[in-house]
């Protein structure tokens, strides 16, 4: 078929040959090519029909400028946006040609996408609108405030219904998995809230309110509580309101929630330096150098990047910095100021108020010079004062830069009560007031009692040191004390102290007036505070301990000692015990630990290979080896005596980590198995208490770092023991002298509570707070009298016949609330008969009040107890059902305290 048709062809044009040659005279004219092309496009898809106009042509050749081709007569081709020039190249049989092209361009509508600006000339910006709302896109009405440009907008008008708004349909899915927050410019001339909803996700649907002040353009931001990703967003003006009128926006835009500026312009506590709002270095001025910067020390308890207030002492006496606070700090309840500070020297800090309504007043606390501390200030006042003044070593002269973060007040703690012991006796540490040290002293020294000035290493805690100053007028100067009770060595044989020395020195520990005098020498290495242990050859009794430094030699230098005490041979002498129960130190030889492991890493007890903070004295510690096999890997400790939770409801612990871990500590075997988290922020050494609901007891202690994560790494446990739920010695605080419970605020204190659940609901709520994250929840179930929901704070020691004053913030929804009255009541009870309403367990009713307020309010009432009580009590927080009805309603409790009546 290709030979006949390339045969006809060749005919073709033969006979054209031969007739041009028989005309003579005549011109013969060819076909002529000519080339063209219109086409259609859909502008929705960029898809172009091309419709092919050629003249005399039969063979086509298409170049779409996109480097493809075509050879169709009529081809379609669908673009992307952007402008291309097609050519046509058009043939036919005769070797006859001609080119044509075009231009053509593509532009197809994009659906609006975050970030939306209106100013998109090929973005649909189609608005769905519900409820009476109309939507248009128009020039900006007023240019100023946040949104100062000409540009386009968004113009929703309010119908005035309740619920009318629109939403968008996103050209792509917006994540909230990193950046939370939408922030959006809006336009309103009086005051009004918006809503922010996303919806058509993969999680459920999310919502965020944001106030409008009415003063024309702002910034808005909406952030929500979700990780999901969404395609539509909706927004409300007004929502459940009822406002009508014309409203702009513009700009939305997603953002870090960290990056939401700070709207506050008032200088007042709490003070964290990170409001850009606030004219920090125009309201903080004194005579040192002050500004706000980036914090340089990102390190121990203020390790996240934040900004801190830095102050620079170029070394004169009294340098300060002065806060003119915008809003007084008054000091009617809580007394306490609490701040962060940073400093590479131990120093002492003088936190003053001033311009107050009463006198000034100042309190001191010292720095040990071991980077960002936390310290508190608890002020004897009850005024309020405008100005508050920090000096960095006070009258001394300190060089050096320091950095100050987080000020806030708090409950504040009140200085201990006064020591009234006269008699010098062991142990000895030098605090107690009431003791004249310096009168029971008759060496040679110069000799006396102060404030620790070294504070670091073993004795980095402030209090009361000997300081013991040599002259080198003649050798054997000493420190001679005569203790009003002889000390025996007829069963302890060691006398410990810490002593500090700056110099290498030998050091000679004498006793006398008593048996033969004893005597032995021990050796200071000069490294600051050092623990030594003089274990004495004798077994008979003495009235004098004596201190040579360098003996015999004309010793000069200041020494400062302290935490004299008696021990057993060699710290603690051969231990023969053998069965392991708490407390676990891991110290006692005669403890097979390792036997007593039946974990799954590899655990040794070792001499302890991070001596610091707070485990600095050499001894022996467990060492837990994670190899990141297998999850939930552990330390198994099998108890010889099993613990009992019937009282003391938690366990504390020492832990070295030197990166941030979640801790488990659970209990089996006994009882139902419990356990509890605590994290450890990875700064070394930490203690941390771990609360348990249970009252079973238990054989099994077991640890698990990072749970089931394949952990790896080297951690070191120490002190293991167990501690009151309630204060002194677990997470809770110890009560202040005079004081039964301080500072219950379900934050801080949260494991301090015990939640006993008699057919309501009790929890400590995240979502509703009093100022804080935290407080307690009390919902009743639709039951009534004498179905208790009750929640109990630790365990303090009332004493009988003595009247107490009690006090707690409490709110309730008084919708939730029935007719015929629901009575909160907060009164103290004798165990064992927890929760009872029998009256022979010795409840002591505080309040009883059928009045709800709807907002936060705090109540104050007063208790007498009666004269048989056992000493040993709760406070019990309890809520139930009046009258005839049922109760469903919640009532939310906070900030509780007891204290014995003023």
């Amino acid at each position: 078929m290709k030979k006949l048709l390339g045969t006809l062809k060749q005919i073709a044009v033969l006979i054209l040959a031969i007739a041009f040659i028989g005309c003579e005279d005549d011109d013969v004219v060819l076909p002529k090519v000519v080339a063209g092309f219109t086409y259609t496009v859909n502008i929705d898809t960029g898809t172009v029909t091309f419709i092919n106009i050629s003249e005399n042509a039969n063979t086509y050749t298409w170049d779409f400028g996109d480097n493809s081709t075509s050879t169709l007569n009529n081809p379609i081709k669908t673009y992307e946006n952007g402008t291309y020039t097609v050519v046509l190249n058009a043939n036919n049989v005769a070797g006859a040609s001609d080119v044509f092209q075009d231009d053509i361009t593509i532009l197809i509508p994009e659906i609006a996408t975050i970030p939306i600006s209106f100013d998109g000339a090929n973005t649909n910006y189609d608005a769905e609108l519900f409820g009476g709302a109309s939507f248009a896109i128009v020039d900006n009405p007023d240019p100023s405030g946040a949104n100062p440009n000409a540009s386009k907008v968004g113009e929703i008008t309010n119908s005035g219904a309740q619920w009318e708004g629109l939403y968008f349909d996103l050209g792509a899915p917006l994540s909230l998995e990193t950046q939370k927050t939408i922030k959006m410019l809006f336009w309103s001339n009086t005051p009004i809230d918006v809503l922010v909803k996303l919806e058509e996700g993969t999680g459920a649907d999310v919502e965020a309110t944001a106030s409008h002040g009415g003063t024309g353009w702002e910034e808005m931001y909406f952030t929500f509580d979700s990780a999901a990703s969404y395609s539509r967003f909706t927004m409300f003006v007004d929502g459940a309101g009822t406002t009508d009128g014309k409203f702009y926006f513009d700009d939305i835009s997603q953002i870090d929630t960290a990056d939401i500026p700070c709207q506050q312009t008032m200088l007042e506590l709490p003070i964290d330096f990170d409001c850009n709002g606030i004219a920090y270095t125009d309201k903080i001025v004194g005579n040192v150098s002050f500004d706000v910067v980036d914090n340089p020390e990102l390190s121990g308890i203020n390790s996240e990047a934040s900004k801190v207030g830095k102050i620079t002492n170029v070394g004169a006496n009294w340098e300060n910095a002065f806060f003119n606070l915008d809003t007084p700090i008054d000091f009617t309840t809580d007394k306490g100021v609490k701040l962060k500070l940073f400093s590479d020297q131990a120093l002492p800090l003088k936190l003053k108020f001033e311009d107050g309504t009463e006198d000034p007043v100042e309190a001191d606390v010292n720095h040990t010079g071991s980077g960002w501390e936390e310290l508190t200030f608890t002020l004897t006042s009850t005024a309020s004062y405008n100005d508050m003044i920090l000096f960095v070593d006070g009258p001394g002269t300190a060089v050096g830069t320091f950095y100050i973060d987080d000020i806030e007040q708090v409950a504040g703690t009140p200085p201990p009560p006064a020591c009234t012991e006269t008699m010098l006796v062991l142990p000895t540490d030098f605090d107690c007031n009431g003791i004249d040290y310096v009168s029971k002293d008759s060496g040679d020294v110069a000799f006396e009692v102060i404030d620790n000035p070294e504070l670091s290493g073993i004795n980095a805690t402030p209090s009361k040191v000997a300081k013991l100053v040599f002259d080198s007028n003649q050798p054997w100067e000493n420190m001679n004390l005569t203790y009003d009770t002889p000390i025996s060595f007829a069963t302890d044989k060691v006398i410990k102290f810490k002593m500090f020395s700056s110099s290498a020195r030998a050091v000679k520990l004498k006793f006398e007036g008593g048996g033969p005098a004893t005597e032995t020498d021990v050796n200071h290495t000069g490294s600051g505070w050092e623990e030594l242990e003089f274990t004495m050859n004798s077994s008979d009794s003495f009235t004098n301990l004596i201190v040579f430094v360098d003996g015999g030699s004309n010793t000069v230098g200041t020494f400062y000692i302290d935490d004299i005490e008696q021990v057993s041979s060699g710290g603690g002498g051969t231990c023969t015990e053998t069965m392991l129960s708490l407390p676990i130190d891991f110290d006692c030889e005669g403890i097979d630990y390792v036997s007593k492991d039946t974990g799954d890493v590899a655990f040794e007890v070792v001499d302890n290979p991070e001596l610091s903070g707070i485990n600095a004295t050499p001894s022996m510690v467990g060492k837990m080896v994670f190899d990141s096999n297998q999850p939930w890997e552990n330390m198994n400790l099998n108890l010889d005596t099993p613990i009992s939770f019937a009282t003391d409801k938690s366990i504390k612990l020492k832990l070295f980590s030197n990166t941030a871990r979640v801790i488990k500590l659970k209990v089996e075997t006994g009882g139902t198995p419990d356990e509890n988290d605590q994290n450890h922020t990875g700064s070394g050494w930490e203690e941390l208490t771990f609360t348990l609901t249970t009252s079973e007891s238990f054989s099994n202690l077991i640890v698990f770092v990072d749970g089931g994560s394949n952990t790896a790494g080297t951690f070191y446990i120490d002190d293991i023991e167990q501690v009151s739920s309630g204060g002194g010695g677990g997470s809770c605080p110890a009560p202040p002298a005079g004081e039964f419970i301080a500072d219950g605020d379900f934050e801080a204190n949260a494991g301090c509570w015990e939640l006993i659940d008699n057919g309501g609901t009790v929890t400590i709520s995240t979502t509703i707070n009093n100022g804080g994250s935290n407080s307690g929840q009390i919902k009743t179930a639709p039951t009534r009298n004498p179905a208790l929901k009750q929640t109990r704070f630790g365990v303090g020691v009332i004493q009988p016949n003595t009247t107490y004053e009690v006090k707690f913030d409490i709110q309730a929804n008084a919708s939730d609330m029935p007719a015929d009255g629901a009575v909160f009541q907060a009164f103290t009870f004798s165990e064992p008969a927890e929760g009872s309403t029998d009256p022979a367990a010795q409840h002591i009713l505080v309040a009883g009040d059928a009045s709800f307020p709807t907002t936060w309010e705090t109540r104050t009432y007063t208790f007498t107890t009666a004269g048989n009580v056992d000493g040993g009590l709760s406070l019990l927080l309890e809520l139930v059902c009046g009258g005839a009805g049922t109760c469903t309603g919640t009532v939310n409790i906070d900030n509780v305290s007891v204290k014995v009546a003023p």
